[in-house]
């Protein structure tokens, strides 16, 4: 796995090309329970660190502590595990998000030690939605079938500056104004669900290879 360094020199999962060298501890500081690393990293990582911990190498269970650290113009990190004194032991790895091996928007490092997705493959599960927008959707990007999901569209209160993830505004999400622009965010076999009392006043959509299913509610027009 290009862009992980194994710190303490252990391999939580097989890592065909994992780089060990290079990275030191600088310092190690106990901080009323909390600990704190001071890391050097090796020239030629990029400027944006993700950070793993886990506590049992055997069982895994990775979790992303810290992502994307700038790290700009200098080659050391300094970061707190706050509350790391009530584990054990506690393991770290240090990944390159700045590396994406198959270019779906999710760095290598996350792919194989959150999402158990193939950083070498856009699409883990062949499912025509990419590992990347399987994520951004909430939805399984190892497991196919998963990524169908119902789009949104409201010609009342939509904006086409929202996600179409939800038919209400909430946590980020809302419902797209124009059925284009939700059409534009559909992969194969989503339902768009139209709403509002307004007329949706489209141009002709060419569909080519993408199929969605348009699911009025209420008293809902579209023309071309």
């Amino acid at each position: 796995m290009k862009g992980v360094v194994i710190i303490f020199m252990f391999v939580a999962l097989p890592l065909s090309r994992a780089e060990t060298s290079g990275l030191l501890f600088l310092e190690i500081q106990n901080e009323g329970g909390d600990i704190r690393l001071h890391v050097r990293y090796p020239d030629g990582f990029s400027n944006r660190l993700d950070l793993f911990a886990c506590t049992n190498l055997i069982l895994g269970g990775w979790l992303m502590v810290s992502q994307d650290r700038v790290t700009a113009g200098t080659n050391a990190l300094s970061w707190l595990d706050s509350g790391a004194g009530q584990f054990q032991a506690r393991f770290y790895l240090v990944g390159d998000a700045g590396i994406d091996t198959d270019s779906d928007g999710i760095p290598d490092a996350r792919e194989s030690l959150i999402y158990r997705t193939n950083p070498a493959l856009p699409d883990t599960d062949l499912d025509g939605i990419p590992d990347g927008a399987e994520i951004v959707r909430g939805t399984d990007p190892s497991s196919g079938g998963s990524g169908v999901m119902r789009l949104y569209a409201n010609s009342d209160i939509g904006d086409d500056a929202y996600d179409g993830l939800s038919g209400i505004y909430g946590s980020g999400h809302g419902p797209k104004r124009s059925l284009s622009a939700t059409y534009g965010v559909a992969y194969g076999g989503d339902t768009i669900a139209l709403q509002g009392g307004a007329i949706f006043v489209e141009s002709m959509l060419s569909l080519g290879r993408k199929s969605v299913v348009l699911c009025p509610q209420g008293e809902v027009i579209l023309r071309p």
